[in-house]
């Protein structure tokens, strides 16, 4: 099973398609949806069916028989939330659901798990040196050969690696298109902060980085990316010194720090230090911990 072979398993706009619909209608035949859904003028329902397939099997969508509902966990609606704000919050769902480890684990195999494809992928692009990673697959190829072998390769072909960056986008791992696309967790880091922080508006920077790697185990010491960086071939791969994060991490550390969302502070009774690295391997700054300014910043 895989979840970027948009070919036969769409992409986000089917799925919010379906999300909306199913959450306007509450239980809906399954049929009728996929043609309430489906473009009339094109006809074919393949990405559609596909879509609806695999985020019922991921667990986004409930289906008894041929009725079809919002799971519990995601299609509650707080008190006076239009459907465009239930919709405003499905990339943090499918987040959830993609990571998972009973819908991404194994990350290879004979079976690996639905999402395994995505997780493998986002996990193997944050890792990269993100200043100089192409955006061509025709450039992305050779740089996966030289860093893996056959046996763990971390994306299959070009319709897979435009499925990924559509998926990556979509969940707040990377921004823009085509040649602009650049890895770029902001947004996901940037939504898990009120989970992270709680009732409390500072942490130290090894538990900031621990919890968030447990939200985000493709981020930087998270358990995905572990797996991923496991099968890297040292000699074409770069792994950060100890003490500094990615590139991908440290920019969207960098970004909220720039926007008042956070602050890197420095402490001499916080243990750890952590650096961040920028372009060129070049450290930007440590900090000790981190102060969260609130969800209104």
């Amino acid at each position: 099973m895989t979840i970027i072979n948009y070919a036969s398993d769409g992409l986000y706009p089917e799925l919010i398609a379906l999300f909306r619909a199913v959450a306007h209608l509450g239980t809906v035949d399954r049929k009728a949806v996929i043609d309430l859904c489906s473009p009339v003028t094109l006809g074919d329902t393949t990405r559609l069916r596909g879509a609806l397939a695999r985020w019922t099997d991921l667990g986004l969508f409930f289906s008894e028989a041929e009725s079809l509902r919002i799971s519990e966990r995601f299609g509650k609606q707080k008190r006076g939330e239009s459907i465009d704000e239930l919709t405003a919050r499905l990339p943090a769902a499918c987040r959830t659901l993609m990571l998972e480890a009973p819908n991404c684990l194994p990350l290879w195999g004979e079976s690996p798990g639905i999402a395994s494809d995505f997780v493998r992928g986002a996990a193997w692009l944050l890792a990269q040196d993100i200043y100089t990673l192409p955006t061509s697959w025709s450039d992305v190829e050779p740089l996966q050969n030289a860093q893996v072998s056959a046996a763990n390769k971390i994306i299959e072909n070009d319709v897979r690696w435009n499925g990924l960056r559509f998926w990556m986008r979509y969940l707040g791992f990377a921004t823009g298109d085509g040649g602009a696309f650049q890895v770029d967790p902001t947004i996901a880091v940037k939504a898990e902060l009120p989970t992270i922080f709680g009732t409390c508006s500072d942490l130290y920077a090894q538990e900031f980085l621990e919890a968030l790697a447990s939200r985000l185990p493709v981020l930087d010491f998270g358990q995905y990316r572990q797996i991923v960086e496991e099968v890297l071939n040292p000699d074409s791969w770069r792994k950060p010194e100890k003490g500094y994060l990615s590139m991908s991490l440290s920019l969207a550390l960098r970004r909220l720090v720039l926007n008042n969302v956070i602050r890197l502070e420095g402490k001499a009774d916080a243990g750890s230090s952590y650096r961040l690295t920028g372009r060129n391997y070049r450290t930007w700054f440590g900090f000790e911990s981190v102060r969260w300014m609130g969800e209104q910043a």
